[in-house]
């Protein structure tokens, strides 16, 4: 029983990062600007939405730990 629960763990723990690697990319947003003839240069700008990235910390937080006590469930005899 305790193993079972360490693998049902880490394949949680597997779905936490996949959801914190969505969120990042949910969070950052590149915008190219055109070159404005005599006034402006082209360029890029990147906007980073807090929340988005709060939730993607919160989520591999919630990964390491639960591998950790997965790990420690599957090892343990």
């Amino acid at each position: 029983m305790r193993k079972s629960l360490g693998w049902a763990e880490l394949v949680c723990a597997l779905l936490a990062v996949i959801g914190a690697v969505a969120c990042w990319n949910a969070g950052v947003r590149t915008t190219e600007f055109p070159a404005v003839p005599d006034v402006s240069p082209a360029y890029s700008g990147t906007f980073y939405s807090g929340s988005w990235i709060a939730l993607a910390a919160l989520a591999v937080i919630v990964a390491g730990l639960l591998m950790v006590d997965g790990v420690r469930r599957v090892a343990s005899k």
